[in-house]
């Protein structure tokens, strides 16, 4: 009783302190932006995330008392270094966060500021996971997967009655929430308002929902049986969603409505705004299959992954499609951190590399098609590493195929905006380059075109080589050559984007030396 009650209390400290650091950083931004007192900012954060951070690291620390648990040196150290970690990173997160993109400011600072943003980040998610070690040794296996109003915790595989809260659900909307909040923001940075895409979030979420439900339903028909109880498709607390179709209803519906409600902006600047940041929800939404222990891969040896927190792989030796718990020294890989993982670069890479570094070669609207590709590149590859039981389709191919469309579309849709936008700017004589664009267009067209054209090859080969017979949803070589074939023609279509360019600047250039 005594742990509960300092744990609680000091807790409470801790968002206090976090509160005391909002509302400085809310004061600073709506004073005197000509003037801002950066160094009183830096000490009254230094401050109160101090406090914040003890109270938060030493009530993480009386939980092993509330547990009465007798812990390890090590692991009462993690603890301690991961929990400071973790809270000092969030208010530097949010203290950089507001300051950076909300204050105008001289370069050199907001390049500091910005540095600290993309650190605090990473640390954030790490920190998360390892804090867990220190309590890992003690904690039920598999974890809880929800909360029943009657019964308390819930547990993957276990039958439970009344009223849920389910984890999963709750990581689907935090990631919806979280995109949101974001999304909100780039758009105030565009606009200079809040709001904008209110509307259009409460019309597109839920029709997400849906169309994850409906490409699920359709990709296992026979699969699950809905060909002879077809009203069992709209019993959805059974589970059953695909991020494929969530992602293509999502997008199709929250376009359509903001183009309805928002008909002064532009609906391609809102889009590469938007559109990129599905990645990060769906980052998010991966760790819903963490706490039902699904949508894993095969088994692997633990002693390869002994890096990852301790909680990942002591909950990953469990799954909902087999019962009991692997004991032989492996677990099942943990696709829902390696997709997280991977979704979080992408929409880095798309944002920042393309959408800051590249932008000159790039087109209104290639960020949010290349969210498509890119979504697609990553369940080609990640797919045939899933357990069989939760591949889709007659022997799991709905989704394999589905994604390398997906890429191929993406890089089709991206090469279309740029046809699409040169020939207008052709008619309008508005071609505007460099000699030295000219020329690394080219040699961007060379080099991506004579790499395009070895994976297309090779892929084709390895197709022609291999056996029929072993074509089923698994990494060998027909599948190899499948893959390769894809992303070889993908980006044979980045390729032709580059000549594109190279070709506008060559008729720019012509259209300059007639106007002469």
């Amino acid at each position: 009783m005594l742990g509960m009650i300092l744990f609680i209390l000091l807790m409470i400290v801790a968002v206090v302190a976090f509160v005391l650091i909002v509302l400085e950083v809310r004061k600073t931004i709506k004073g005197n932006v000509a003037y801002v007192d950066y160094k009183g900012l830096i000490k009254k954060s230094l401050l109160y995330g101090g406090v914040g951070t003890a109270s938060f690291t030493v009530a993480l620390g009386f939980i092993y008392l509330w547990a009465g648990i007798t812990p390890q040196f090590w692991e009462v150290l993690f603890t301690v270094i991961c929990g400071s970690l973790l809270y000092s990173n969030i208010t530097a997160f949010y203290v950089t966060f507001r300051t950076h993109y909300y204050i105008e400011k001289p370069v050199e600072i907001d390049k500091h500021l910005f540095r600290v943003l993309m650190i605090t980040i990473p640390v954030m998610i790490l920190s998360l996971f390892y804090v867990f070690n220190g309590f890992a040794n003690y904690m039920h296996y598999p974890i809880p997967n929800g909360i029943s109003f009657t019964e308390g915790f819930t547990y993957p595989n276990k039958s439970h009655s009344g009223l849920t809260i389910a984890f999963y659900a709750i990581c689907i909307l935090a990631g919806a929430i979280f995109v949101y909040f974001l999304s909100d923001h780039r758009m105030y940075q565009q606009y200079g308002k809040h709001g904008t895409i209110e509307s259009t979030f409460f019309v597109a979420f839920p029709a997400g929902i849906i169309g994850a439900r409906l490409w699920y339903v359709i990709g296992n028909w026979y699969v699950d049986g809905y060909n002879e109880n077809p009203i069992r498709m709209f019993y959805i607390w059974e589970g059953g969603l695909t991020i494929l179709g969530g992602a293509i209803m999502g997008i199709v519906v929250g376009v359509l409505w903001f183009m309805w409600r928002n008909k002064k902006l532009s609906i391609w600047v809102a889009v590469d705004m938007i559109v990129p940041t599905i990645l990060l929800a769906q980052a998010i939404g991966r760790l819903g299959n963490f706490f039902n222990t699904e949508v894993h891969g095969n088994p692997v040896p633990i002693s390869s992954w002994s890096w990852l927190p301790m909680i990942v792989y002591k909950n990953g030796v469990y799954s909902s499609s087999y019962t009991g718990a692997l004991t032989d020294g492996t677990f099942y890989l943990p696709l829902f951190l390696i997709e997280g993982l991977i979704n979080i670069a992408g929409y880095f890479i798309i944002t920042s590399l393309f959408g800051k570094t590249l932008r000159k070669y790039t087109e209104l609207g290639d960020l949010a098609f290349g969210y498509v590709a890119w979504y697609g590149l990553t369940r080609l590859l990640l797919e045939p590493l899933r357990d069989v039981n939760y591949n889709m389709g007659s022997g799991g191919y709905w989704s394999w195929i589905f994604s390398g469309i997906f890429l191929f579309a993406g890089s089709l849709l991206i090469l279309g905006n740029h046809i699409v936008r040169y020939l207008l700017r052709k008619r309008q004589n508005n071609l505007k380059s460099t000699q030295k664009g000219a020329k690394n267009s080219l040699i961007a067209t060379i080099s991506i075109g004579g790499v395009a054209l070895a994976i297309t090859v090779l892929g084709a080969v390895l197709m022609i080589v291999s056996k029929p017979e072993t074509s089923f949803l698994a990494y060998n070589n027909f599948n190899f050559g499948i893959i390769f074939l894809i992303i070889g023609l993908s980006i044979m279509l980045i390729a032709v984007c580059a000549l594109i360019y190279y070709l506008e600047i060559r008729m720019s250039e012509g259209v300059q030396n007639e106007q002469i």
